[in-house]
């Protein structure tokens, strides 16, 4: 397969997935608009249920499909590596369309102004993540399903906390796209689920695509497949809610933006590694230590930007020293030559 076949299908997928960003945050934004559901709720525990469907997907593909110890290592990585991409290189992504924004004039300044009661996932998650290492460090069944079924109990008091301190309802929401071409008076919040079904799979579709696309570009330029593990992978993985946080970022939706993020963070400091703890040997590396240390790192600065309801380009900057630094680590003192 030629380069610019590839570069055709890499570039098909980009516009199928924005394409089901554009269709899922818009049926978001209807149906928490019409429920009279809070920004913060929407963006925090409703949007990340649904655009972390691709991993579950990897995840039990891994462990049923492809099964073994191997298959295990690369569901426990798409647990741990989850968390580490959205603080080292989404962040970086926000930011670049923050000043897409701006230069088109459709954004006042290059901050992310936020809610506040998007501290309370933030503190969930940097207190709860590094528990995710007390069952590799301590071999007993007991602590691996205590420390799992401790960990979902919280996610479910998380939902009712956030549920609680919500946020503002969404005001300036749009009808579902679908009822342009389906206009069923009276079903619009049929019409609506419906989209977002629609949405996920073209979602899944497109970043599957680019995924598929560039393994093949880079084998075709001989690149080392280890450096595609750490750099490509994981970038596909985050597509859907990459997307939609960057579609609500054009739309100065900043806390629905930032909520998504973090709203996904904590499924994969609770439900993921519980389903992780009760389903695999939970084996983890030197590897996935330094990255817990580094998502600690920049979460705790990200805690202090959202005390100030404002989030700056320096937490951009922040994530790509912090990618590049783990990288180096990985290669240099991790990987043995």
């Amino acid at each position: 397969m030629g380069i610019m076949v590839l570069i055709t299908w890499i570039t098909i997928g980009v516009a199928l997935t924005f394409a089901g960003g554009l269709l899922f945050t818009n049926a978001l934004e209807y149906i928490g608009g019409r429920s009279r559901i809070g920004e913060s709720f929407v963006g925090a525990v409703i949007s990340p249920i649904f655009t972390s469907t691709p991993e579950l997907i990897v995840f039990a593909v891994a462990l049923y499909l492809y099964g073994g110890e191997s298959g295990q290592d690369i569901g426990i990585g798409t647990v741990m590596g989850e968390p580490f991409m959205i603080s080292t290189v989404v962040f970086p992504l926000i930011f670049l369309f923050v000043f897409i924004g701006k230069f088109l004039g459709t954004r006042d300044d290059v901050v992310l102004e936020v809610n506040k009661e998007l501290i309370i996932p933030y503190l969930l998650f940097t207190a709860l993540y590094p528990t995710i290492l007390l069952p590799a460090l301590i071999s007993s069944v007991i602590v691996k399903w205590t420390v799992a079924l401790l960990l979902i109990l919280t996610y479910i008091i998380y939902v009712k906390i956030m549920y609680s301190f919500q946020g503002l309802a969404i005001e300036d929401y749009e009808e579902p796209y679908l009822s342009l071409v389906v206009n069923i008076h009276g079903y619009r919040h049929a019409l609506a689920f419906t989209q977002v079904v629609l949405a996920l799979i073209t979602l899944i579709i497109g970043s599957r695509l680019m995924v598929y696309a560039i393994d093949e570009a880079a084998r075709l330029l001989s690149i080392d497949a280890l450096s595609l593990t750490i750099v490509v992978v994981p970038l596909a993985t985050v597509l859907p809610e990459s997307i939609t946080a960057v579609i609500w970022v054009l739309k100065n939706r900043d806390t629905m933006a930032v909520a998504a993020l973090v709203g996904e963070k904590v499924l994969y400091s609770t439900i993921y590694p519980a389903l992780g703890l009760l389903l695999t040997h939970w084996r983890l590396t030197l590897g996935a230590l330094v990255s817990v240390i580094m998502v600690e790192v920049i979460s705790i600065i990200i805690i202090y930007h959202i005390v100030r309801r404002r989030l700056t380009p320096d937490v951009a900057i922040l994530g790509l020293i912090g990618y590049v630094v783990y990288v180096m680590l990985v290669f240099h003192l991790i990987i043995p030559y």
